[in-house]
């Protein structure tokens, strides 16, 4: 796992140099000092091993404005810097350390200009009270910028706040038209169930005037997070969520502004910026008002202990409150019991326990109200305290568990049968109450795209209630359907 602490040489004094000298990714590359990336490619699954500063001024290439001054080019050099070293470990559980995604960020050849802006800044990133700061970027804001939890709920950062942006309030609206049955369609390939989608009604609004949520007529369920929503239509096509929303006949009718989620630094605002003299720290400080920029030496690791024990391994932070072996514990003690019950086995399997709510969620893709997340082999754990509030860790490890044993089993299957089922036999069948034969089965976008903690749970209620309807029907769990 790469470990976001190093030794850095800082070139100062050497601004007026670097602009006149071809920085090469040789350079770069010995700037990092052996500190590297390994970057999977969502494409094949390829991981390339990128050294760090080498990654910052590519990111930098395909993410930035090529024509930006150096104080943009600057700026965003040391935002994507902080972001690489904040989430180094998102994609832990799939054997490297960031994608080549969107998810994470795209990567391009990189640049004369990318690789200066990137040497003029190696080592230096943004803190927040002494430790590395959770940052974003986006193409445009539209003139305002988003609050970091409107976009995720529980991610409320006080540098990440909706403020207005003079450089952006000006740029012409852009418009998009979708066909109400291509609209079904996307809805439906992400888990929703219709016949026919009659209308898209905005149902709330986020504290920048974005929108925050949308009504389905005509879908079950018929209410969308609008960022969901995005998503569905494709992220390119519906550019961001400060949108208005008419009907015309069998046709939608999107008018907005912005580029992406609209979440701290603008990169189009901060290319305006620099041209009328802003430096790369006033760049900064607009977009990320609190923070410091800080040479990353001065942070200390995040050290995690990873111990192996009966092929379950467990990883957990340095100031962890429940020990690794604790967790291996209780997750052999499960894994033992249910496996006896299902016929099935996963060992080896990995837990990883987050320190932060928000490490969690940008593993997982998955809202703050989510205690736990079980693909393949892996298992992801909201933070121990988070879990102490919500019950306990023993009942999330045994759920989570119970989610590795029956998903090869039930492969292809609605979302309603694999989570009914790790329900049922986790919380043991005898707690469990059938549902009528009138109540519905949730959809998948019921189960992985609720709208609220309320929503999640009541859902996931119905899974378990109806798996349990439906088990003496089938005979055998493996079965039903």
């Amino acid at each position: 796992m790469f470990i976001a602490t190093f030794v850095v040489v800082f070139f100062r004094g050497l601004d007026a140099t670097l602009a006149q000298t071809d920085i090469t990714e040789n350079d770069l590359r010995a700037a990092s000092a052996g500190r590297a990336l390994r970057i999977g490619s969502v494409a094949d699954g390829h991981v390339t091993v990128i050294p760090l500063e080498v990654y910052v001024s590519r990111v930098l290439a395909a993410e930035g404005d090529p024509k930006a001054a150096d104080a943009a080019q600057q700026a965003l050099a040391i935002a994507i810097r902080t972001y690489t070293l904040k989430n180094s470990d998102r994609h832990a559980r799939d054997g490297y350390d960031l994608c080549d995604s969107t998810h994470c960020q795209v990567l391009r050849p990189s640049t004369p200009t990318s690789r200066r802006a990137t040497m003029a800044t190696v080592g230096q990133g943004l803190t927040y009270h002494g430790e590395l700061a959770e940052v974003f970027y986006s193409a445009s804001c539209g003139g305002r910028s988003e609050k970091a939890g409107d976009v995720w709920p529980g991610a409320d950062y006080p540098y990440l706040v909706s403020r207005n942006d003079d450089v952006c309030e000006d740029d012409p609206p852009w418009v998009v038209d979708f066909r109400l049955d291509d609209v079904r369609r996307a809805l439906e390939r992400v888990g929703f169930e219709g016949d026919r989608l009659k209308d898209v009604d905005v149902d709330g609004h986020t504290s920048s005037g974005r929108v925050s949520r949308l009504r389905l007529s005509g879908m079950r369920p018929n209410v969308i997070a609008a960022d969901q929503f995005r998503m569905a239509l494709g992220p390119t096509e519906l550019r961001s969520t400060a949108f208005k929303v008419e009907k015309h006949g069998d046709e939608l009718r999107f008018t907005g502004r912005g580029y992406g989620h609209g979440v701290g630094m603008c990169a189009i605002g901060a290319s305006r910026r620099a041209l009328r003299g802003e430096s790369a720290k006033a760049i900064l400080e607009q977009y990320y008002p609190g923070l410091e920029i800080t040479s990353l030496v001065s942070i200390p690791p995040v050290l995690v202990v990873v111990p192996q024990s009966s092929g379950i391994s467990v990883t957990v932070p340095k100031a962890s409150s429940i020990a690794a072996s604790e967790i291996g514990r209780i997750a052999s003690a499960a894994h033992n019991e249910l496996a006896r019950t299902l016929g099935t086995s996963v060992l080896p399997m990995t837990i990883r326990l987050h320190d932060t709510p928000d490490s969690f969620r940008l593993a997982t893709n998955r809202p703050w109200w989510v205690s736990e997340v079980a693909e393949g082999t892996s298992i992801d754990l909201a933070p121990a305290s988070v879990l102490a509030q919500r019950g306990g860790v023993e009942p999330s490890v045994r759920l989570a568990v119970a989610e590795l044993l029956v998903a090869d089993p039930l492969a292809g299957r609605p979302a309603w049968v694999r989570i009914g089922a790790a329900r049922y036999f986790a919380d043991g069948p005898a707690s469990i109450k059938p549902a009528s034969s009138r109540t519905k089965c949730p959809t998948d976008a019921e189960l992985l795209l609720a709208v609220s903690a309320t929503a999640q749970r009541e859902a996931e209620t119905r899974a378990e209630g109806c798996f349990a309807r439906e088990l003496p029907k089938a005979r055998d769990w493996r079965l039903v359907r």
